[in-house]
């Protein structure tokens, strides 16, 4: 995550050009996690801010559903990503299945209980969209 300012909802939904309504789907669908305070309000880095921009774009442009880009973010190798020793994959669902983003099966690996995921080499890759097509090419050839 970038160091700097963190902004309300409201200020980033204003960047984005969209409602707040539409960034609390985004976080619903599990593709940005964002800063809660200890009064449960959202802040959200200029990382966050860019990688919404990012969702914006596929969505808008690319004609993607969020559904889409959250599966799509779901098929990042994070056992590689991360070093997991094989015997540790095989109990890991990130690893067996592919329906959600490794962060939003929080508690499910035992060297993941402690991580905070906005800070995770999985998530900050993925959240940049330049990170992400690379990613996606790689899974692509390597199973080819």
């Amino acid at each position: 995550m970038t160091a700097g300012k963190l902004m309300k909802i409201g200020d980033v939904a204003r960047k984005l050009g969209v409602a707040v309504s539409t960034v609390r789907k985004y976080e619903a669908a599990g593709v940005v996690l964002p800063v809660r305070t200890i009064g449960k309000h959202r802040l959200f880095s200029e990382d966050d801010l860019f990688w919404l921009g990012c969702v914006r774009d596929m969505i808008t442009h690319k004609g993607m559903t969020l559904e889409a880009i959250k599966r799509m973010v779901a098929l990042m190798p994070c056992w590689e990503m991360r070093k997991c020793p094989t015997e540790e994959r095989a109990k890991c669902p990130a690893y067996t299945e592919d329906a959600q983003p490794c962060w939003l099966l929080t508690g499910t690996r035992f060297d993941c209980n402690t991580t905070d995921c906005r800070t995770c080499v999985v998530y900050k890759s993925v959240t940049h969209c330049e990170n992400l097509k690379v990613l996606l090419t790689e899974i692509v050839y390597s199973k080819g």
